[in-house]
């Protein structure tokens, strides 16, 4: 079993704030995808790099943009932290390496968020290009590549198995653990099982676009986040399908910032 060390004062203010950004981002997206639904913006769906080219307008945008790279940066770090030196006592048998590698994929996930968020304050966001966004763009590029089509399709599965992990969470009460939810944060438990469970299945809807691309070898069948709320949006009762997409996004920032609060890191 692995050794769980109590973490330095400093690595409980870097996972605090990784924290408080991941939510700051979650909000910025569930507030486009608000100004989408009442027609606002002319497009139907929204992600983390749209939501960092709308902050960029913004008074003293670039400012916020580095401050929110920085705090996303931290956030990988503590998971990456978490992941190696398992200081969550997670272990090495199956069920805990699985968590471990779930803590590794989530690190570098966020980490290339934060690296899309310092992008834009560079000025090297595409803005005349593609609109489908960093996780289409991507598997755009491996279908190009020899034996890319079923890199796609794997990262697909791969993508569909943690949305399906995530409603388990949501369903088990899995995401409790480690989290302090008396007082004020019980009254939101709730809330945070529900943006659990609907972002798992916004993964599990993206992840069947990628198999689906992988399997036809044709791009126009992949879509990242935007172009998947567009695709929902277009469907029978997609209006109302939006709108839980969007509310569940809004309440994810809401299990994010009582992570940041109520984490325990003893």
């Amino acid at each position: 079993m692995a050794d769980k060390a109590i973490p330095a004062p400093a690595t409980e203010w870097i996972a605090r704030t990784g924290l408080g950004a991941r939510a700051f981002v979650y909000l910025a997206v569930a507030w486009l995808l608000a100004l989408g639904a009442v027609g606002a913006r002319p497009d139907d769906g929204a992600s983390p790099g749209e939501a960092f080219r709308a902050i960029e307008t913004q008074l003293g945008g670039r400012i916020l943009l580095v401050a929110l790279a920085a705090g996303l940066f931290l956030y990988a770090l503590w998971r990456f932290q978490q992941a190696i030196l398992d200081t969550d006592a997670r272990g090495r048998d199956a069920k805990g390496m699985l968590a471990r590698l779930g803590m590794m994929s989530s690190g570098a996930s966020y980490l290339l968020v934060g690296i899309a968020a310092f992008a834009v304050t560079l000025g090297e966001n595409d803005r005349g290009g593609s609109t489908g966004g960093k996780t289409a763009e991507t598997a755009r590029w491996l279908m190009e590549q020899p034996y890319g089509r079923w890199l796609v399709a794997l990262g697909g599965i791969t993508l569909m198995a943690i949305g399906c992990a995530q409603a388990w969470r949501a369903s088990s009460g899995q995401w409790k653990r480690g989290l302090d939810l008396s007082g004020w944060a019980a009254s939101l438990t709730g809330f945070i099982a529900f943006a659990i469970a609907g972002r798992g299945m916004l993964f599990l809807l993206v992840g069947l676009f990628l198999l689906l691309g992988g399997v036809t070898a044709d791009e126009s069948d992949i879509r990242g986040l935007a172009a998947t709320l567009g695709w929902i949006r277009g469907q029978p009762f997609g209006f109302l399908l939006f709108l839980v997409s969007a509310a569940a996004i809004g309440m994810y920032c809401i299990y994010s910032g009582v992570q940041s609060l109520r984490y325990t890191f003893d």
